[in-house]
C-alpha cells in the first residue's frame, strides 16, 4: 500500500472499531446475567390496589400465605380476595399464573434478593442525548440486575406502571 492511502484506512476504520467496541461494552454485561433462581410474584390490577383486595401476600417460614388488608375506603362487598400469583422461569424469561396451594409446594425465601443475589426493580430507562430529540422509552420496565449487569425481564404480568398502582410485587425467590 502507499502511504498516502494510511489517512484513508485509519478514517474509515477508526467509528467501525469505535461501533464495534461500544456495542460490545453495552450488550456484553448482559450475557452474563444468568440467575438460578425462579420467583414468585403478584400483579395488581386495579389503582386502588392497597384497597382493592382482602389480601395480600407475605412469605412466612419459607411459605407464602395470605396476609388481610383491612378496608378503608371500598365496601367489602367490592373487593376481591387476592391479586393474581405468578411463576416466572427466568431461563425461558417467562411467567404463568399459579394458585396459593401451587405457591405452597415451594420453599420461597423473601428476599429482597435471591440466593444468588440478583434483584428485581422496575428501571425508568433513558436514552442519554436522544431524549433531547424525542425517545419512546424502550429499555423502561422491570429488570433483574446483579452488581452493573443487568437484563429486562420480558415476560412480566403487570398493568401499567402509573395506573395500576405499580403492578408487580415480588413475593420471593424460590430455592
Amino acid at each position: 500500500m502507499k502511504n498516502k492511502n494510511w489517512p484513508l484506512i485509519i478514517g474509515v476504520s477508526l467509528p467501525l472499531i469505535f461501533i464495534v467496541a461500544l456495542s460490545v461494552i453495552v450488550f456484553l454485561p448482559r450475557l452474563f446475567v444468568t440467575p438460578a433462581h425462579n420467583f414468585i410474584y403478584s400483579a395488581d390490577t386495579n389503582y386502588y390496589t392497597n384497597d382493592y383486595y382482602r389480601n395480600t401476600y407475605k412469605v412466612v417460614q419459607g411459605r407464602v400465605t395470605l396476609d388481610p388488608i383491612p378496608a378503608r375506603y371500598t365496601a367489602e362487598n367490592e373487593r376481591r380476595d387476592a391479586p393474581a400469583l405468578y411463576l416466572y422461569d427466568v431461563k425461558s424469561d417467562t411467567s404463568h399464573q399459579i394458585t396459593l396451594a401451587e405457591a405452597d409446594a415451594y420453599t420461597v425465601d423473601p428476599g429482597p434478593s435471591s440466593p444468588d443475589g440478583y434483584v428485581v426493580s422496575y428501571e425508568y430507562g433513558h436514552n442519554g442525548i436522544f431524549e433531547l430529540f424525542g425517545s419512546d422509552n424502550s429499555n423502561q420496565g422491570y429488570f433483574i440486575s446483579k452488581g452493573s449487569s443487568a437484563r429486562k425481564l420480558t415476560g412480566i404480568t403487570s398493568g401499567d406502571r402509573y395506573t395500576n398502582g405499580g403492578g408487580f410485587k415480588l413475593i420471593g425467590w424460590i430455592q
